[in-house]
């Protein structure tokens, strides 16, 4: 970690920053067309996709948070996550956001814990590097069903997706020190029902903003950080389509091909096109490299673990949303970037293991249909047509149900941790 920092050292980063400003400025006047069209692109992908997975969950992390209620649920989930990844409680709710609505909500979410002092700045990037996923509405019907028409895949990448993130979670925990600094736990006898409702009544009093007052705050903060992360995806757009516009990505591939690179894959030069867009763009990465895939696992078991690690890494586009959401805290983003190539790494490998036997087993009882009936009527995604907006009740759905199974196994945590404090009393 410490390598890592000093290679980021301050005046690489303003360097390579002004860098890539000015690539960007000379591309929109070299390409405008093209600049004004691949603009276009990442903004149907944002309004169509990005902004109705994620506007609710903004608005109510800002409405839990006022009411006091994001911190009553955070008491009641602290025997789980103490225990299992040593952060508090309040980070089950980020995690259960970061696994439902997908990045960057999760980023979004500690950048304010982080500000309001409810989270060390260890577990603060502990915390941003686990819940920094993708949606499983992406994973199984974007990707799976849409891309590479076979929700078993779909459904095998989302359990490799969020399984190695949790086994990077848990490799961040168990390099921890044991005296590393955490946030406050009362040791007392108070259990942990009293402790919700006193709590509740403690943040809501400190907040002191009144309904009408907290809904437009919310409202208005979840439409200015999605206006964030839409002006991202359309710079990263239009910064891809003037990366392939260049023939760099075809020069490289030409390259290689004396090193053998034209008999491991088929066509080197669309693979590496489609790592460079994945590299800066997860969706837009996501469907390049599943064109260079077959429908099916056989013999593409490389191809998919590709595909993996580039879900699991993220893209530039979203990275730069996490920076701009922890811009005005002391969480070090080389750390988040070492978290993305740790995940990347994990899923790449976890997907040469088990890729077969999984998909073999979703194979087996996977429709199209059980999880996307409006892809299931074409062979492919078409962003001109598709929207997302049917979706978000099932996604609502969907982070309640995985709040309910944490608090279930808090429950069984604070039974088996925990039994001399008489927890739930």
């Amino acid at each position: 970690m410490p390598a890592l920092s000093a290679l980021i050292s301050p005046r690489l980063t303003t360097f390579l920053l002004g860098a890539g400003a000015l690539a960007f400025v000379v591309s929109i006047i070299v390409f405008p067309d093209q600049a004004f069209r691949s603009s276009l692109q990442g903004l149907q992908l944002w309004w169509k996709l990005v902004f109705p997975a994620l506007l609710p969950f903004l608005i109510l992390t800002e409405l839990l948070r006022g009411l006091g209620l994001l911190h009553g649920i955070g008491v009641l989930l602290e025997p789980l996550f103490r225990v299992v990844l040593r952060i508090p409680g309040i980070g089950g709710f980020i995690m259960a956001i970061g696994f439902t609505a997908g990045m960057p909500a999760g980023a979004a979410a500690v950048g304010t814990l982080r500000k309001n002092g409810q989270l060390t700045r260890d577990e603060g990037e502990r915390l941003l590097a686990a819940s920094h996923l993708l949606s499983p509405v992406i994973l199984i019907s974007v990707v799976g069903v849409g891309f590479l028409h076979s929700a078993a895949a779909g459904l095998a990448l989302a359990v490799i997706h969020y399984g190695s993130a949790l086994l990077l979670a848990l490799f961040h925990r168990m390099r921890l020190p044991s005296d590393a600094e955490t946030t406050s736990y009362p040791r007392d006898n108070t259990g942990y029902i009293r402790r919700f409702f006193i709590t509740l009544e403690d943040a809501r009093a400190r907040d002191g903003r009144t309904f009408g007052k907290l809904l437009g705050d919310a409202v208005s903060s979840g439409v200015q950080q999605l206006f964030v992360i839409g002006g991202c995806m359309m710079m990263f757009s239009v910064l891809l389509q003037a990366v392939s516009l260049t023939g760099a990505t075809q020069a490289i591939a030409s390259a290689l091909q004396p090193a053998g690179a034209g008999k491991l894959l088929q066509d080197p030069g669309a693979f590496l096109s489609a790592a460079v867009a994945g590299l800066l763009e997860p969706h837009l990465g996501a469907f390049a490299i599943s064109q260079q895939l077959n429908n099916g696992a056989s013999g593409a078991v490389w191809g998919y673990a590709a595909l993996s690690a580039l879900l699991a890494w993220g893209g530039l586009s979203s990275h730069a949303q996490v920076s701009s959401f922890t811009a005005a805290t002391d969480l070090r983003f080389s750390r988040f970037m070492l978290a993305r190539l740790q995940h990347g790494v994990i899923a790449y490998l976890v997907t040469l293991v088990v890729w077969h036997p999984l998909y073999a087993y979703f194979g087996r009882d996977a429709t199209v249909s059980a999880w996307a009936p409006s892809l299931s009527q074409h062979n492919g995604w078409l962003l001109e047509q598709d929207r997302w907006w049917p979706f978000i009740s099932p996604m609502m759905l969907q982070f309640g149900s995985t709040l309910l199974v944490m608090l279930v196994l808090s429950v069984f945590a604070a039974f088996l941790f925990h039994r001399g404090r008489k927890p739930f009393k």
